[in-house]
């Protein structure tokens, strides 16, 4: 016989009858057997072996239907007008750190079904690449004309009658 650490019948009742009604995939065909002993010697009948499985199910069928509900509730759910702003000014940023400020990245608002926010953020990012290309841009024509106005400053007449020009 093998001996599971911690030994199964050390386990609580909800858990040997979740053991005993598992898998093979899920335990091994030893520890199940185990379970099913302890339960017959616990004195748990298949009654309530199936009254705590059909809980169980309840239970999972509330939660699936709480998670179909705020699925829904995702789906019209929109930013803030500061988070907007956040997420345009440093869009870049964030388009390529998306977890920076404990924020959601494209592919999770999607599978989250946040198709508003996922709307937004697109958006949002797009008009944040374009107005810093063109602040980028702007400042470097201004470094660029500023390089320029300085080397048309500087003399070069001595230079030109040492060289001929």
């Amino acid at each position: 016989m093998t001996s599971f650490n911690p030994p199964i019948s050390e386990k609580n009742t909800e858990e040997l009858i979740q053991i005993a009604n598992a898998s093979k995939e899920q335990w091994q065909q030893e520890a199940i057997n185990q379970a099913k002993k302890e339960l017959v010697n616990r004195r748990v009948t298949r009654t309530e072996q199936d009254r705590i499985i059909k809980k169980w199910l309840c239970e999972a069928d509330y939660n699936i239907k709480k998670e179909i509900e705020r699925l829904d509730e995702n789906k019209t759910e929109s930013y803030e007008i500061w988070e907007m702003v956040v997420l345009f000014i440093f869009g870049p940023i964030l388009f390529l750190e998306p977890y920076l400020f404990n924020s959601h990245s494209l592919f999770t608002l999607r599978s989250e079904k946040y198709y508003l926010k996922f709307r937004q953020r697109i958006i949002i990012f797009v008009l944040s690449f374009v107005v810093w290309g063109f602040y980028i841009n702007y400042n470097y024509g201004l470094a660029e004309k500023k390089r320029i106005e300085e080397l048309e400053k500087i003399n070069i007449d001595n230079w030109k009658k040492k060289y001929g020009y």
